[in-house]
């Protein structure tokens, strides 16, 4: 007996079973932008890794172009924004022809764990990885103030 069966055995609608579904359709009405199916908007994997020296974040990127990413960091946040336009043409016997062309943006903006120094970050593209490596800056340790 699938979900569905079950619910409708205990009575339960589909919003009872599937409470966000309404949630993602008014969504996609309100953005405008699809969130489910071969046109869904896709927010890349991201990781952050804190070590007592840096702040590292590592970001899946396929289909982008190392030239079509912006990075903006300062002391307190990072942004991270790309374009991605991918086109294909195929050609096939019997006057089979096809064309497709994918075009999507990404950006994302955070504030960060630690203030970093940005003149020292580094970042690395490879197969479809991003790697930042920013290196925090040296916090003063607390004092005691004597009141007088």
């Amino acid at each position: 007996m699938g979900d569905k069966d079950l619910a409708t055995s205990k009575g339960w609608t589909d919003a009872a079973v599937r409470p966000f579904e309404s949630l993602g359709r008014a969504l996609e009405d309100l953005f405008d932008l699809p969130l489910t199916g071969p046109k869904a908007v896709n927010t890349p994997q991201m990781d952050i890794r804190e070590t007592d020296s840096t702040i590292e974040v590592s970001l899946a990127l396929s289909g982008v172009e190392k030239k079509d990413i912006n990075l903006n960091l300062t002391e307190n946040s990072l942004a991270i924004s790309c374009e991605r336009r991918e086109e294909k043409e195929e050609k096939g016997s019997g006057g089979y022809r096809m064309k497709e062309q994918s075009y999507g943006r990404f950006y994302r903006a955070f504030t960060l764990p630690s203030a970093v120094k940005p003149g020292d970050a580094t970042a690395v593209y490879k197969d479809g990885v991003l790697k930042i490596t920013m290196n925090k800056q040296k916090t003063d340790k607390a004092r005691q103030i004597t009141v007088q």
